[in-house]
């Protein structure tokens, strides 16, 4: 009875120790399993762009800064009125160039005549007597050429005649006397003629420089005329573009002021903005590239084009670090009454697309020792690693190229302890219901 006793307490103890030991397996089985979060393969539009902020801007502009010394006389236009390039929009006074006007033409009559002066008959016939009196001179200097060496001859042979004594001291004397007489005479023609020809070049260098001098001055004076002129034109204000009047306060009988004196002219058929982007951002950016461009306050998403690309960076200091900036310019494609210029807008630039491709999470992808990126797929409650082939990258998502097919399960953001093979549910759910 006691054997009995003894078997049926040692075959329950042997019956408890596998009842714990079945209860621990299960348990540890369950503990290994992995909670994670599982997402699909999903075909998705894939979008690389980059963010800016700017202001939006007309497409033309024109500011008129008038000057406020001159009183406003009138006003053909009212501000938000369409004006068209070269239609007046105000005249200001014009009085004080008219004045100046005047003079310079007076001005330019008087060296007119001045020129015409010096250029006239009287002053040709006063060359023309100054040419006849070197004409003289050389025929006087000639003649006295002559009579000199003839009374030199006379002279030589007197003073033979005299040193043989067939001639008296009285002949000798008269002699020399006439020789020195038609020296002085050549010499003193010499020098008529000398003056002469100095008084006939004095004349034409004279004459010519004042003649200059005063072209010159003719030149200068219509000039003067010219720069006035316009300035009397521009008394008009016109605008130089198509557009609408944005700014006009000014009014008739009136001086500008600080507060007034700005014209302003928008051409408001297209709008744009101006934004400044990085150098490693502008290296991408290409003409032509579309961008959203969502306006502060208003709920409508337009759409934009790059349409411009500076050719130079500015450089510019965030912080104490110089950095490169381009600016970019981009074109609404889509405008309505509600944009004004200056208006603020955010706007995403479209570097690249991929449109209707196979992506997964950004945090899903991997990679190993060598490189090579993998992701966790989900096969039979396991994780399983796939090697996988990859494209575009945006903020949240991954282009698979390689490795993945739509529809396909993975493991969005596996955690650092997942290893090829390991048991995987749902995080907060059941196991996964993949037995592919």
């Amino acid at each position: 009875m006691k054997n009995k006793k003894r078997i049926i307490i040692i075959a329950s103890i042997i019956l408890i120790a596998v009842i714990i030991g079945a209860v621990r397996i299960i348990t540890s089985s369950r503990s290994k399993v992995k909670e994670v979060e599982i997402g699909k393969v999903e075909t998705k539009n894939l979008f690389q762009v980059i963010s800016v902020t700017g202001n939006i801007d007309a497409n033309n502009r024109e500011e008129i800064e008038l000057p406020m010394q001159q009183k406003v006389i009138k006003v053909f236009a009212v501000e938000g009125q369409e004006v068209q390039a070269g239609e007046p929009i105000l005249q200001i006074d014009s009085t004080d160039y008219e004045y100046q006007l005047r003079k310079y033409e007076l001005g330019l009559s008087l060296a007119n005549s001045n020129l015409e002066r010096l250029m006239d008959v009287g002053r040709r016939k006063d060359k023309k007597t100054l040419e006849n009196a070197v004409r003289q001179a050389e025929i006087g200097l000639a003649s006295s050429e002559a009579n000199y060496n003839e009374a030199k001859r006379r002279f030589d042979q007197v003073n033979i005649l005299y040193g043989s004594g067939a001639a008296s001291k009285e002949e000798y004397e008269t002699a020399l006397k006439a020789m020195n007489d038609l020296k002085n005479q050549l010499e003193l023609s010499s020098i008529q003629l000398g003056n002469a020809v100095n008084s006939l070049n004095d004349f034409d260098a004279s004459r010519n420089d004042q003649i200059k001098d005063q072209r010159n001055q003719v030149e200068s004076s219509k000039a003067d005329i010219a720069n006035i002129k316009d300035k009397i034109e521009k008394c008009t204000i016109k605008s130089s573009i198509d557009g609408r009047i944005v700014q006009l306060g000014v009014k008739p009988n009136q001086y500008p002021t600080m507060d007034n004196s700005i014209v302003a002219i928008y051409d408001l058929s297209k709008f744009k903005v101006n934004v400044q982007v990085s150098q490693y951002d502008a290296v991408s950016i290409n003409l032509g590239q579309r961008s959203t461009v969502k306006v502060k306050g208003i709920d409508t998403e337009y759409k934009g084009t790059v349409t411009a690309i500076s050719d130079a960076a500015i450089i510019t200091m965030e912080g104490s670090n110089k950095e490169p900036k381009v600016k970019i310019e981009i074109t609404l494609d889509n405008p309505d009454n509600r944009i004004k210029a200056g208006f603020e807008a955010d706007i995403d630039i479209t570097l690249e697309e991929r449109l209707n491709t196979a992506a997964v999470g950004f945090e899903s992808v991997l990679e190993d020792e060598e490189g090579k990126r993998y992701v966790f797929t989900v096969v039979n409650n396991k994780a399983v690693k796939r090697f996988v082939k990859t494209g575009l990258e945006t903020d949240f998502d991954i282009q698979v190229l390689e490795g993945l097919k739509t529809g396909e399960q993975y493991i969005k953001n596996p955690p650092s302890t997942l290893k090829d093979g390991d048991p995987v549910k749902q995080l907060g759910g059941k196991k996964s219901d993949n037995k592919s």
